[in-house]
């Protein structure tokens, strides 16, 4: 599907450069101005993805896209139950052959399934930093280990605080937890800060 779309908009884009073109506009002219708008097009995708602050414009993405396994996932977050979102993630994890990110969704699968040993299994093979210190560092949280909960190879500045609010979540502190997980959105960007937000929300539930 997203293939013929493609091929439609970039049907659109030659035909119009070639009306500009009969039109007495120079054909390369043409073409360069909407390459430039194909590039501004995949720029906003980007930044949406990774930079934004506007949770609105990563919701419309998430709903647009929520047929695309990693999406799905978003979407079960921010809308499905726990039943929803478990079975968006043997989706991804069937689909995604790269090993960091395969086992990196497994671990969130044993996490949400309470299987620690399975988690611990899950973080010994994504092999990746930083994802591999966090998932360490989170499960140290649920343990209660507090001097393994911290890490130098938390490099994105949400993770640290994330695995803070885990802990604070784990000892019912609500305060803590409150503190912590605000600090975690607030640096947050993207796709990223939205699976946070929709996160948490579900977390301050159990307090």
């Amino acid at each position: 599907m997203k293939i013929v779309k493609l091929s439609i908009f970039y049907l659109i884009i030659i035909m119009l450069a070639i009306a500009l073109s009969l039109a007495g506009v120079r054909l390369s002219l043409s073409l360069g101005i909407f390459a430039l708008v194909a590039v501004a097009m995949v720029y906003r995708y980007i930044h949406i993805l990774y930079r934004t602050n506007n949770m609105k414009l990563v919701d419309v993405l998430v709903k647009d896209r929520k047929k695309d396994p990693f999406f799905a996932y978003l979407f079960a977050v921010a809308y499905g139950t726990k039943e929803d979102q478990l079975r968006s993630l043997d989706v991804v994890i069937a689909k995604y052959k790269q090993p960091a990110m395969k086992y990196n969704y497994q671990f969130l699968k044993a996490i949400m399934e309470n299987n620690l040993e399975e988690a611990k299994d899950a973080a010994d093979k994504i092999n990746k930093e930083p994802l591999t210190s966090y998932a360490k560092c989170y499960i140290a949280a649920l343990e209660g280990r507090t001097t393994d909960m911290r890490s130098e190879q938390l490099t994105q500045p949400w993770m640290q605080p994330a695995v803070e609010a885990v802990y604070a979540h784990k000892m019912k502190n609500e305060t803590a937890f409150q503190q912590f997980a605000q600090e975690s959105m607030e640096v947050a960007r993207g796709v990223q800060k939205y699976a946070l937000i929709h996160t948490f929300e579900e977390m301050k539930k159990d307090m």
